[in-house]
C-alpha cells in the first residue's frame, strides 16, 4: 500500500528554472554558486526548479499546505505548517519552487537518476538543459521538519518530460547556427490527459483548495 504522506503532483506547461539534471551539483558556500559534484559526495544532488505566476503559486501552495495538514492526522508529532522548501519569490513578483533529489540514500545507496524524457516519453539524450526550457514535471511531496524545527513540505525530483529544450549555444559546432529544439507532446490514450497517468493539476488543487487553509500565504 502506498505511503499517503508522499503526494504525486503534476505541473504541466512548466517553465523549468536552473535545472541540474545531467549529473548531480552541490553548493560551494565559499564560492556562492553550485558546482558539478560526484553522486555521493555531500549535499550532492539533483534539481530543478519551476517557474510560476504569484497566481498560480498561491494555489500549489494552498495545495501543499493541504497535504502537510492531512499528514498531521497521521502523525501529531509534525510541527505547525511555516513553508514549502525551496520555495522563492523573486523581485519581479514570480515564484520559483524547486525539487530535488539526493544522489544518495540515507543510507549511503546511490539512488536513481531522475527521469528525463523527450516529448516522445522516450529518454532524453542531452540532459544539460537551460533555464528557458519547458516540459511537464513530476514531484513528490512530502512533509518534513527542518534542523530548526520548521515544519513543511519538501518536493522530490521524480519525472520531467521535456517539451521544449534550450541549450547553451556555445555546444554546438561552429557549422551549425544556434537552434531551440522542439519537441511535440504525445497525445496518451487516457481518461485523464495525463503524461504520467496522474489526475490533472487542476482537479488537485481544487481538492486541496477545498480544505480549510487558515495559515498565511506568503504572496
Amino acid at each position: 500500500m502506498a505511503n499517503p504522506d508522499f503526494k504525486k503532483i503534476v505541473l504541466k506547461d512548466a517553465t523549468l528554472q536552473w535545472p541540474k539534471l545531467d549529473q548531480c551539483y552541490r553548493f560551494n558556500s565559499i564560492e556562492k554558486r553550485s558546482e558539478p559534484a560526484a553522486q555521493n559526495a555531500q549535499g550532492a544532488s539533483w534539481s530543478c526548479g519551476v517557474l510560476m505566476s504569484a497566481e498560480e503559486a498561491k494555489a500549489l501552495w494552498g495545495e501543499l499546505q493541504a497535504h502537510y495538514k492531512d499528514c498531521q492526522t497521521r502523525n501529531n508529532k509534525l510541527p505547525k505548517f511555516s513553508t514549502v522548501f525551496g520555495m522563492k519569490k523573486r523581485e519581479d513578483g514570480l515564484v520559483t519552487f524547486t525539487a530535488k533529489k539526493n544522489g544518495t540514500s540515507r543510507a549511503g545507496q546511490p539512488n536513481e537518476a531522475p527521469k528525463v524524457l523527450a516529448g516522445d516519453l522516450s529518454p532524453l539524450e542531452d540532459r544539460r538543459l537551460w533555464s528557458g526550457s519547458t516540459g511537464n514535471m513530476r514531484v513528490i511531496a512530502y512533509p518534513v521538519q527542518s534542523p530548526q524545527g520548521e515544519g513543511g513540505i519538501s518536493l522530490l525530483l521524480d519525472t520531467i518530460q521535456v517539451t521544449k529544450a534550450v541549450y547553451d549555444s556555445a555546444q554546438n559546432d561552429d557549422d551549425f547556427a544556434p537552434v531551440q529544439m522542439q519537441t511535440e507532446k504525445v497525445e496518451v490514450e487516457q481518461s485523464n490527459d495525463d503524461p504520467f497517468g496522474l489526475p490533472p493539476i487542476k482537479e488537485q488543487q481544487s481538492a486541496a483548495m477545498a480544505n480549510d487553509l487558515d495559515d498565511e500565504i506568503p504572496f
